[in-house]
């Protein structure tokens, strides 16, 4: 398959395989980045591009497996970060006295989620993918600075919505036993 042909058979179909991608991971960053690795498999495979009689087909077809990929890969980094937790608390540092580290972890996760950029990015880039500080600001396009200032009031409030979610339980269970 020559250049050209691979540009009017496999480019066009990249816009329905964004929403695709968009469509299986709810993240801009994330399904651009999947396209992106889809459409290099797809020039690195021009040359078996016979066998299939429908390329559209195809293209979703590798479009949705990098998807999974990615899906996996998250629920392996959560997994891992909720087996963080559990070793904190099992060596008795839960800051909130409970013995549930699932729960927690998860309420973190929430929690991170929930925030705006770049506090979000700045915890998951450093506090749950391990990045340094300088890789994270050069990542945020940023400087280390700024980035320690924006991941103190991103760890303040965690804690501050931790603690609130955490009061409410034990004031709520206290004025049930009253």
């Amino acid at each position: 398959m020559t250049p050209e042909e691979f540009r009017k058979v496999f480019l066009p179909e990249g816009r329905r395989l964004y929403a695709l991608a968009f469509h299986y991971l709810n993240n801009r960053e994330e399904a651009e980045d999947v396209v992106q690795e889809v459409m290099m498999k797809l020039w690195e495979e021009r040359e078996n591009s016979d066998r299939y009689t429908n390329p559209a087909g195809w293209c979703t077809t590798v479009t949705r497996n990098y998807c999974i990929d990615m899906l996996r890969r998250r629920k392996r980094i959560i997994m891992d970060e909720i087996s963080e937790v559990s070793t904190v608390v099992e060596e008795g540092q839960d800051m909130f006295g409970t013995n549930d580290s699932n729960e927690a972890a998860s309420l973190v996760t929430v929690i991170v989620g929930r925030m705006k950029e770049p506090y979000r990015s700045a915890v998951i880039l450093r506090d749950m993918e391990g990045y340094s500080y300088e890789e994270a600001a050069e990542i945020m396009k940023t400087s280390v600075g700024a980035l320690r200032t924006v991941l103190s009031r991103a760890r303040k409030s965690i804690r501050e919505e931790m603690e609130r979610i955490y009061n409410y339980g034990t004031a709520k269970d206290k004025r049930a036993s009253q």
